[in-house]
């Protein structure tokens, strides 16, 4: 049996019928670059002079066992490590090599190692399925949806009416997403049976993912922390100058009862004025009653004697 059989063979054993994509679950984000109902981009690779294979393209499970049957393996270089990127942010991050691929004798190599001397694919009928679905990519976006992207770096492309060429690129996006996907499958869920078929040397030993998982729950443990008490001293200045607004409400409200309590003291001033005056005109009116009585009191005793 073949390595690709094999591979089809475990594969067949995840049952993920249901987790494959196919054309219509894939939604087209690719801006002017066509009208995508009757114009497509299709890379013209026949009269492309760019070089544009780089020496170290990564390859997928698949692409290995077909580069094992095939003999190519001794160009292969480089493990699995962890997961194959499936997500649109993983494009914006600087990716590690993190899965096999194809490297070149001659460390400072800038083509592939497969370009001939007239600057065209020897194994082109054996290209990693990457190469043939090239410039586009199948990946998951922000809301969970599969997106086709033209992933740039093609700048020897045309605007065609031929929509079977732009079919024919995006069946090979899809199929590069779908044994990406299978391959996640298989390294998760079949790696004793991966190891027996000869991929040992291109699977990171499970206590080292261990030993790498557990490093990372810890540095991300030290980030939550330093996030909370970054949060904390962020927190400080906030709830000072909480404390400096409730100071200012409460020093604005003391302000407004002094100066009631000052309209009411002056009030209380002029009610007690006014009292006071009252009092002094009822005590000027009864001196001069008292004063009326004592004379009239003295007439009469006068009379008398």
């Amino acid at each position: 049996m073949s390595k690709i059989d094999e591979l089809k063979f475990l594969a067949l054993k995840l049952k993920m019928d249901n987790i494959l994509i196919k054309m219509e679950d894939v939604a087209l984000k690719i801006e002017d670059k066509g009208d995508l109902v009757n114009t497509f981009p299709v890379p013209n690779c026949e009269t492309c002079t760019e070089k544009c294979c780089p020496p170290r393209v990564m390859i997928s499970l698949f692409d290995l066992a077909n580069f094992i049957d095939r003999g190519f393996d001794d160009y292969v270089a480089g493990m699995f490590k962890g997961y194959v990127e499936l997500y649109l942010s993983d494009e914006d991050e600087k990716i590690d090599i993190s899965r096999p691929h194809m490297f070149p004798p001659d460390p400072d190599a800038k083509e592939c190692v497969f370009m001939d001397e007239n600057q065209r694919c020897s194994i082109y009928e054996y290209r990693p399925q990457i190469c043939r679905s090239f410039p586009l990519a199948v990946r998951i976006d922000e809301d969970k949806t599969r997106i086709a992207i033209w992933m740039g770096g093609c700048k020897n492309y045309e605007i065609s009416s031929d929509k079977y060429k732009f079919i024919n690129l995006l069946e090979n996006a899809i199929q590069d997403y779908n044994e990406k996907v299978t391959s996640n499958a298989l390294m998760m869920n079949k790696r004793t049976e991966l190891r027996e078929f000869g991929y040992g040397k291109y699977m990171e030993d499970e206590l080292i993912l261990l030993r790498d998982y557990k490093n990372k729950i810890k540095d991300l443990q030290t980030e939550t922390d330093d996030l909370k008490r970054v949060v904390e001293r962020l927190r400080e200045p906030q709830d000072q100058v909480a404390m400096v607004q409730n100071y200012q409400e409460d020093n604005q409200w003391l302000k407004e009862r002094l100066v009631n309590m000052e309209k009411e003291l002056s009030q209380q001033r002029e009610n007690a004025h006014k009292i006071i005056s009252e009092l002094t005109e009822q005590l000027s009116e009864q001196r001069k009653l008292i004063e009326k009585i004592n004379q009239e009191q003295y007439k009469k005793s006068r009379w008398l004697r």
